[in-house]
């Protein structure tokens, strides 16, 4: 009787540590079976989120999944100069988004400067890399190894009190992206610049579809009471300069705010 039940208690050890642990709502727990793609990053709590950014961490999986929303569940503590982030597995929820994709997950690490260890524990690996987050850049130093993978060295942060704009419209009206820009400039200081092709630039990268999509161009301004009057003037110059429709002006800021022509 005895053998029976450590045979018992032996399969149940096995079973737990290699299947999903079923939830009441559908969703499970099921080990890590791929390498941890990563990037360290300055980003906001959601799309629409107007805040000063943080540094986040964002995994995904290197293996793609038949449902795209397959999460990877993870817990973090910072302790002194190390970040520790603990992979717990892949979380599968109880709807299938029938898709493919890969296993995501993002932490936040908060207001970060400064030299950091970044740990990557799982229940058969621990990987570390050495994290460099200064005013203007985030630096990752560190070898792919078997079970992680940095996707990205070198990251901007987002520069402080500036912008980005895009444009979108035909060839023909293709000048109406640069008018617009002289309008602004006459009502508010601003002033032009590039980021080195040395890093990952913070802002995203449009494409708007129209025939001429301009390069994205980024701008400094002085306060965010100068940067609350774009609104105004980009609904104006809409106004007075789009007699037809296939035109986009887009403008977003380092606090994530935006001003869209389309919205106004």
């Amino acid at each position: 009787m005895k053998n029976i039940f450590k045979h018992i208690l032996i399969f149940a050890v096995i079973s737990f540590s290699s299947c999903g642990i079923l939830d009441d709502d559908g969703s499970s727990l099921s080990p890590l079976d791929s390498k941890i793609n990563f990037k360290v990053i300055e980003s906001f709590d959601s799309y629409d989120a107007v805040s000063v950014p943080q540094i986040f961490v964002e995994l995904q999986t290197e293996k793609i999944y038949g449902c795209s929303n397959f999460g990877i569940k993870a817990s973090s503590k910072i302790e002194n100069k190390s970040i520790v982030i603990d992979i717990l597995g892949i979380y599968i929820p109880g709807v299938c988004l029938t898709a493919l994709g890969p296993a995501a997950g993002r932490i936040k690490l908060g207001h970060l400067t400064g030299i950091y260890e970044i740990k990557f524990n799982y229940r058969t690996f621990s990987d570390k890399y050495n994290l460099l987050i200064t005013d203007s850049l985030i630096i990752l130093d560190g070898k792919e190894t078997p079970n992680t993978k940095p996707l990205i060295n070198f990251a901007y942060r987002y520069p402080k009190n500036s912008f980005a704009y895009y444009c979108g419209t035909s060839l023909e009206n293709s000048s109406i992206c640069q008018d617009f820009i002289d309008t602004l400039s006459s009502v508010i200081n601003i002033s032009e610049f590039h980021f080195s092709q040395i890093a990952e630039i913070p802002y995203p990268s449009f494409n708007y579809g129209y025939s001429y999509d301009a390069p994205t161009r980024f701008f400094y301004y002085e306060n965010e009471t100068e940067f609350d009057k774009i609104q105004d003037v980009m609904r104006s110059f809409k106004q007075n300069h789009f007699s037809e429709g296939g035109i986009t002006l887009s403008i977003i800021s380092w606090m994530n705010k935006k001003v869209r022509s389309w919205l106004l």
